[in-house]
């Protein structure tokens, strides 16, 4: 399940392709597999259709998704190493930015805290 923050400062477009990614990352879509449509991730998720078609779009130009002219977008068979990069990619900026937290003087106490916060998000 796809969920949006409406009170995140990442646009909702970003937000829908990491949800997209997510899912291949758990298993819940496959490579070959359709994708939700831009109409029923509009309605279900509450956003205008607009940004789901951006995500969409944006995800099928960085090769995660495969367009089909009249049938839809299907998860490519790259998509899974694309994922496995991005989280790669991921953890390497999380680290880094953990190093720049503590190099300008923030407490572990504190790093520990946002690390519970964003967990506790997460449910």
């Amino acid at each position: 399940m796809i969920e949006m923050d409406f009170n995140s400062t990442v646009p909702l477009y970003d937000q829908l392709k990491a949800g997209i990614k997510g899912l291949v990352a758990k298993g819940l879509l496959l490579p070959g597999d359709q994708a939700p449509s831009v109409r029923s991730l509009a309605v279900s998720l509450k956003i205008n259709p607009n940004t789901v078609a951006r995500a969409l779009r944006e995800l099928a130009q960085e090769g995660f998704l495969d367009s089909r002219r009249g049938g839809g977008n299907y998860v490519s068979e790259s998509a899974p190493a694309l994922v496995k990069d991005g989280l790669a990619g991921a953890r390497a900026d999380f680290l880094e930015s953990v190093k720049l937290a503590r190099r300008g003087g923030l407490p572990w106490v504190e790093i520990d805290g946002a690390v519970a916060q964003a967990k506790g998000e997460e449910k």
